[in-house]
C-alpha cells in the first residue's frame, strides 16, 4: 500500500496502480479508506500515532494545492535532477535527450506514460522544460495514487471534517496526528503524577529525574516511546502528557516496565543513580526485536 522514501524516511502512497480486477480495485479502496478511518478516530480519541508521513500528505488532506517544492519530500535525489534540468543553461534537448512521457513498473509490465497528449513525441527542450517538470510533479504526487488518496481521505474526513476542520493549517493537522517532535522533559516533570509509594521528593523519584534529564536527545526518545509507546509529544507539548510514573517493590535488578496505552512506567526502588541509569537504559534499548525477552 505505502513505500518507503529511504532518504527523507516517511512512507507514501505506492506508485503501481491498482489491478483492472474490479473486485481487487474495490479492496485495496476499502484498504486506503480503513488507513484514513483509523487516522481520524485517532484525532478524535487523542491518541498520538508513531508515523512517519511527508507534510504534502496533510496538505493534500486539507485540499491545498502541491507542486515541485514539495517533492523534494518524497524523492529528494528526483527533485534535484529535475531542479537541475530547470537551471541548466546548455542544450536541453540534445544533452538531456528526454521526452514527455515516462516509463512504470505495474505489476512486471513496463508500461509507458505520456505526461501529456503526445508526449513521447515532444522532447523536452529549453522553453517547454518548466512545463515538463510540472507535468512529472503533478503526476507522481496526486495522478498515479489519485485512488488510493481519495479513498484515505474520505475516511479521515468521515471522522474529521467539520467547520473547525476548515480552520486548521497542514501542520497543526499533522500534529494532531502525530504530535510534536520538540520534548520539553522538564515540561513532562512538573505534570507527572505518582504511584505505588512515590512522591516527589522521593529519592528513586529524584535520581529517575537526574538520570532523563541527562540523557541524550535518541535516548529521551526511546525512553518516551517506551513508556507511551510514542517518540513525539501530544499537542501543546509534554506537559500535556499524563504520565504516570509507578513504584513497584523495593530495590533490585529487575527491569522497569511500561504500561504504554496509559503512559505508565514502573520502576522499582532503585537506591542509586548509577542502578537507575543502566536499569533504565536497558530496557529502552531492548524493548523491541531479539532483546525482547
Amino acid at each position: 500500500m505505502f513505500k518507503w522514501c529511504d532518504e527523507p524516511r516517511v512512507f507514501w502512497f505506492s506508485q503501481s496502480p491498482f489491478s483492472d480486477v474490479e473486485g481487487d480495485v474495490e479492496e485495496a479502496k476499502a484498504e486506503f479508506f480503513l488507513v484514513g478511518l483509523v487516522l481520524g478516530l485517532a484525532i478524535y480519541n487523542g491518541v498520538i500515532l508513531d508515523l512517519h508521513l511527508p507534510p504534502l500528505l496533510w496538505q493534500r488532506t486539507m485540499n491545498e494545492p502541491v507542486g515541485f517544492e514539495h517533492l523534494k519530500q518524497i524523492d529528494p535525489d528526483l527533485w534535484r535532477g529535475l531542479n537541475s534540468l530547470l537551471t541548466y543553461d546548455g542544450d536541453v534537448e540534445v544533452d538531456f535527450g528526454a521526452d514527455f512521457s515516462l516509463t512504470t513498473n505495474a505489476f512486471g509490465d513496463a508500461k509507458t506514460v505520456e505526461l501529456i497528449p503526445r508526449g513521447a513525441e515532444t522532447p523536452v527542450t529549453t522553453a517547454n522544460r518548466h512545463q515538463y517538470v510540472e507535468a512529472y510533479t503533478s503526476y507522481l504526487l496526486e495522478k498515479v495514487c489519485q485512488q488510493q488518496f481519495s479513498a484515505f481521505q474520505r475516511g479521515f474526513l468521515l471522522l474529521c471534517d467539520g467547520p473547525a476542520f476548515s480552520l486548521l493549517a497542514p501542520h497543526e493537522l499533522e500534529e494532531l496526528v502525530c504530535g510534536t517532535p520538540h520534548l520539553d522533559f522538564h515540561a513532562l516533570e512538573a505534570n507527572t503524577k505518582y504511584a505505588g509509594g512515590f512522591h516527589l521528593e522521593h529519592p528513586t523519584v529524584m535520581l529517575f529525574w537526574e538520570v532523563v534529564h541527562s540523557m541524550s536527545i535518541d535516548d529521551k526518545r526511546a525512553l518516551l516511546s517506551f513508556a507511551t509507546g510514542c517518540d513525539r509529544a501530544p499537542v501543546g507539548g509534554l506537559g500535556k502528557l499524563q504520565f504516570v510514573l509507578q513504584c513497584v517493590g523495593e530495590d533490585s535488578m529487575n527491569l522497569p516496565t511500561s504500561h504504554t496505552c496509559f503512559n505508565v512506567l514502573d520502576i522499582p526502588a532503585y537506591t542509586t543513580r548509577a542502578k537507575t541509569r543502566d536499569r533504565l537504559t536497558t530496557a529502552i534499548h531492548n524493548a523491541t526485536g531479539f532483546g525482547l525477552q
